[in-house]
């Protein structure tokens, strides 16, 4: 990413987070901060890591499915450094996975590319179904549910359907027809980690990823001695967001802070308290990720970016 980006992205950050400040009374919020007992932020950087690694074994399975079997190693190095992206719309930067996956292997982006994108439609059918488990909270929510869900549905049958997805295929090969062989392997690789049973085993094997995410928020209350139901915490966490992405707006930044502590203030928890939880919770899960994948980065690139001479000796087609 460049740095004029990175540092836009600081500014905006900064400029969000003094107005939340201001929304929620600074002398009050630092008060508030100050009573909150920091154990509980070791438990949520665990909650987070361990829901890191559940998704992990997601992405293996999915290459996996391909015919793809990286060293353990190098796709460790792969998906962490992914996380890296988490502060681009929409998640989008983690597509550079496969940039990752290419200079380390060689292997074409045709054929991991579609795991990207399935590993991202796979995040938001998790927090869709996670979300409906508590809509109840926010029922002005249920709209933008059931919109997620049609688009996620539809994808899907479009994706399996052979009529349609080759219809799709014919178009693009026809407006660009050198990257003919590139869309069938995309095709084709679609098609595989598509298959009913696998994409709804790493659809559930998500879920509980993201559970342990939204676990991580009910902890967060418990340190500001508060309690809400798990039920509560994980619907905020879900919904936030899901807001966060859909809004295209760089890491969900401004987006997800204000829905989880403006739903945490609808069920009767104060502004001052609300935007703590939410400024906490988020070091403790959003930026400590994109921390933690620009740290893997930078410490291991040069053990697995390698030569292109070495290209070929970290992947195994099956």
């Amino acid at each position: 990413m460049a740095k004029n980006k990175i540092w836009m992205i600081v500014l905006f950050t900064i400029i969000v987070y003094i107005i939340m400040g201001v929304y929620a009374d600074f002398g009050k919020l630092s008060l508030t901060i100050s009573e909150f007992r920091w154990q509980y932020f070791l438990l949520l950087i665990g909650l987070t890591t361990v829901g890191y690694f559940i998704r992990y074994i997601k992405w293996d399975l999915f290459l996996r499915a391909t015919g793809l079997h990286l060293d353990y190693k190098e796709n460790l190095f792969i998906f962490f450094s992914g996380l890296s992206m988490i502060v681009t719309p929409g998640k989008l930067g983690e597509i550079w996975k496969s940039w990752l996956i290419k200079d380390i292997s060689g292997e074409e982006l045709s054929k991991t590319l579609p795991v990207v994108i399935m590993d991202r439609v796979t995040d938001i059918v998790s927090l869709v179904l996670l979300s409906f488990l508590g809509i109840f909270y926010y029922r002005k929510g249920i709209s933008f549910l059931i919109v997620l869900s049609i688009c996620c549905i539809g994808f899907y049958i479009a994706i399996r359907s052979q009529s349609i997805s080759g219809k799709m295929k014919k178009v693009l090969e026809k407006k660009f027809s050198k990257y003919t062989t590139d869309m069938q392997l995309m095709h084709e690789t679609m098609n595989k980690i598509t298959e009913p049973k696998i994409f709804a085993s790493l659809s559930l094997l998500n879920i509980l990823a993201w559970f342990f995410e939204c676990m991580g928020l009910y902890y967060v209350v418990i340190g500001f001695g508060h309690y809400i139901k798990i039920s509560l915490s994980t619907f905020i966490f879900s919904f936030s967001s899901l807001a966060g992405g859909m809004s295209m707006v760089p890491g969900g930044i401004g987006v997800a802070e204000a829905g989880i502590s403006g739903l945490l203030i609808l069920n009767g928890i104060s502004p001052a308290l609300s935007v703590g939880i939410a400024l906490i919770l988020r070091l403790g899960s959003f930026w400590y990720g994109a921390l933690l994948g620009f740290t893997v980065h930078m410490i291991f690139k040069k053990k697995f970016m390698r030569t292109k001479e070495n290209l070929g000796d970290g992947v195994k087609n099956v």
